[in-house]
């Protein structure tokens, strides 16, 4: 049995070539996870270290979310110098991860090629924006392009506001996280055959992913799917009521729920209803349905209807701010903020626990200046050594 969710990787050693989100996450989680994870900066550092304010000890807080639990190091792969020190860490690496674009990997020669023709065990991960192959593989993207090329903003927001931008960036921490899952799979496979791999994945397969029922749905009945704001294409009643005072999120998935709703609201007939009775009836009708459930609603209060339908187990919910959630007894009590053993700002922790202990957010993100210093104590180090266990000896990151 596990006793320790930090050491689920224990042992497994990964060299991040990472920037801005997507390379940083998938680092992350594996750093969170047990990995004993470099991470390698060009010499002007990660760009998103200067994403602020708020800034966290110089860097900007988000660089500090992306970049915990791992040892910063300053490379430039074009002196020979830090070239020397970059393979030595790949010789001794299970994984390497980058999100660089197409092309630039070739001019370092930290391509896929280049690095598994000489150590054939390692499982090399690449992340692009628009894919390996075709016509626009070259060209480099962010977060909000992918989601308006890749259908979300289609679908997000209300008819009336025009294309809305998704809140979280969805494929920068999607592409992260399926890059996780592969090299996770790689690991496995490798346990067995004892070769390494490529796995490559991008933001545009993220964001694809992302509206993959909706495509479904779009092949097999031709209909483009609109902006619905909270709405949901599918489902009737479902989405944001105006209350007395606040809005509430009331969602009524199948005709038991909605059979609930209806006597929660005082109008128990309405299941009975023929127009209304089953799902497809509702979704015929649902300028219809909406309206009645509205009318009700904005007789009380927010808290009425939460108290109300809750009792009546209906899925209800406030719809809350950050300033909400920082306070909120439910996320306290799973445990999801960690404050690092030497940070003073709480940072969300991944989500997921083993045996019912959350992975630790053990140290905070290396300074550029602390990183610059690791490279230089890595190029001192003798040849016979392994670079690994003498960069993190006597480190809580270990």
């Amino acid at each position: 049995m596990i006793n320790s969710v930090s050491a689920l990787l224990e042992g497994v050693k990964v060299v991040e070539l990472g920037q801005s989100v997507a390379g940083p996450w998938t680092g992350t989680i594996m750093a969170d996870l047990g990995a004993t994870v470099i991470k390698i900066e060009a010499p002007n550092g990660d760009s998103a270290r200067s994403w602020g304010p708020p800034f966290i000890r110089g860097d900007a807080a988000v660089y500090q979310f992306m970049n915990r639990n791992k040892l910063g190091m300053v490379l430039d792969l074009k002196d020979i110098g830090d070239r020397d020190v970059f393979d030595r860490l790949i010789s001794e690496a299970d994984v390497f991860v980058h999100n660089m674009r197409p092309g630039s990997v070739e001019k370092l020669r930290v391509d896929a090629t280049t690095l598994r023709t000489a150590w054939p065990s390692l499982i090399y991960g690449d992340m692009t924006a628009f894919g390996s192959s075709g016509p626009m593989a070259g060209r480099p993207g962010y977060e909000m392009a992918l989601q308006a090329y890749g259908g979300i903003m289609s679908i997000t927001g209300t008819e009336e506001g025009g294309p809305v931008r998704a809140g979280p960036s969805l494929n920068d921490f999607g592409t992260g996280m399926w890059m996780a899952i592969g090299v996770l799979a790689a690991l496995v496979r490798r346990g067995i055959s004892g070769e390494g791999c490529v796995i490559e994945t991008s933001l545009l397969e993220t964001a694809v992913n992302w509206v993959g029922l909706q495509m479904t749905n779009f092949i097999l009945d031709g209909k483009v799917p609109v902006r619905m704001g909270a709405g949901h294409a599918l489902v009737c009643p479902y989405g944001a009521y105006q209350t007395s005072d606040q809005p509430i999120i009331i969602a009524t998935g199948s005709d038991a729920l909605f059979g609930r709703l209806a006597e929660a609201l005082g109008h128990p007939e309405w299941a009975d209803d023929f127009n209304y009775k089953t799902m497809e009836d509702r979704l015929a009708r649902r300028e219809e349905v909406d309206s009645m459930v509205q009318a009700v609603v904005i007789k009380n209060s927010r808290d009425h209807w939460i108290d109300c339908l809750t009792a009546h187990e209906v899925p209800c919910t406030p719809i809350q701010d950050l300033a909400d959630l920082v306070d909120d007894p439910q996320v306290s009590a799973i445990g999801l903020m960690t404050t690092p053993s030497d940070g003073e700002v709480p940072l969300v922790g991944l989500p997921l626990s083993v045996n019912g202990v959350r992975p630790p957010i053990r140290t905070s993100a290396t300074t550029l200046d602390s990183a610059r210093e690791t490279a230089r104590r890595a190029a001192s180090v003798p040849e016979e050594n392994n670079l690994f266990e003498v960069l993190f000896e006597g480190m809580s990151v270990k």
